[in-house]
């Protein structure tokens, strides 16, 4: 049994026929050789114009690269064009010396011109089909299954998954927020994007505080004491003030990426 050859595949074998590699091909095209790569590995295939394109470069017809035709039923194309043939034979016929070399500076002129426009377009075509192939996001980890806007259960099952974010996200990590002493500004259930790095008085910061994930706005006192708020006032019942020599565990993963800077409470007496 005979099996049918892809598209990728009946591509290489004209393009070796004629004694081509990936680059001469491509500069014929006036297309990359990575792209014309995907193509031959299957992993894309052209427009039904490149097709067409692709055939007379390869002297073979546009339904055998896709399939249509059987090998045996390929027919090649004349190398050279009727005007071409005919160009030649009046250059070296009806054209004297003088005509010849007219005929061969303006030729040389239009080549260096073409190939100018064609370097042009590849540059082009490159940056295109790189912007193309660029990711369009990247993965960040979310840690744990929740941070808690009040006081958390600890949670080390899960420590962290994988969470998708568009490419140019400023951010290192996400947490999920659990509770409502973060409300409005960190909805329970959301996933909120962060940075690493210790934060300043007034931000935002996702800890793990004696075992516990949460999120709290930080700030230290005269003391050195650290103070945990929530950002739903009403729920200072959440608020948490670790004393300097208290022993306590306190690990800080990083900052919460906030849109806007959210005023410490009047408590402090600072």
């Amino acid at each position: 049994m005979v099996t049918a050859l892809t598209f990728g595949e009946r591509l290489v074998e004209a393009r070796e026929q004629l004694g081509l590699n990936q680059r001469q091909l491509a500069e014929i095209l006036e297309i990359t050789p990575t792209r014309l790569n995907y193509w031959e590995k299957d992993k894309r295939q052209p427009d039904v114009p490149m097709i067409k394109a692709l055939a007379r470069a390869l002297q073979v017809s546009a339904d055998y690269l896709i399939g249509n035709d059987p090998i045996t039923n390929i027919k090649k194309a004349p190398s050279l064009s009727d005007e071409a043939m005919k160009l030649a034979k009046d250059y070296d016929i009806n054209l004297d010396d003088w005509g010849q070399k007219a005929v061969r500076g303006l030729a040389d002129t239009e080549i260096a011109r073409c190939e100018a426009e064609r370097l042009r377009q590849l540059t082009q075509q490159d940056a295109e089909f790189a912007a193309d192939l660029a990711p369009r996001t990247k993965i960040i980890p979310l840690l744990g299954n929740s941070f808690a806007a009040g006081r958390g259960d600890p949670d080390f099952g899960n420590p962290w998954e994988d969470y998708e974010v568009p490419i140019d996200t400023v951010a290192d990590f996400a947490v999920r927020i659990s509770g409502d002493s973060m409300e409005p500004y960190l909805p329970d259930g959301s996933i909120q994007l962060c940075r690493k790095g210790d934060p300043s008085d007034g931000e935002v910061a996702a800890l793990l505080v004696d075992g516990t994930f949460i999120c709290k706005q930080v700030c230290k006192d005269m003391y050195g004491n650290l103070n945990l708020f929530s950002l739903n006032r009403a729920r200072a019942d959440a608020d948490q003030t670790i004393l300097r020599d208290s022993g306590r565990s306190v690990s800080c993963f990083g900052t919460v990426i906030m849109h806007e800077r959210i005023p410490l409470p009047d408590c402090l007496g600072r």
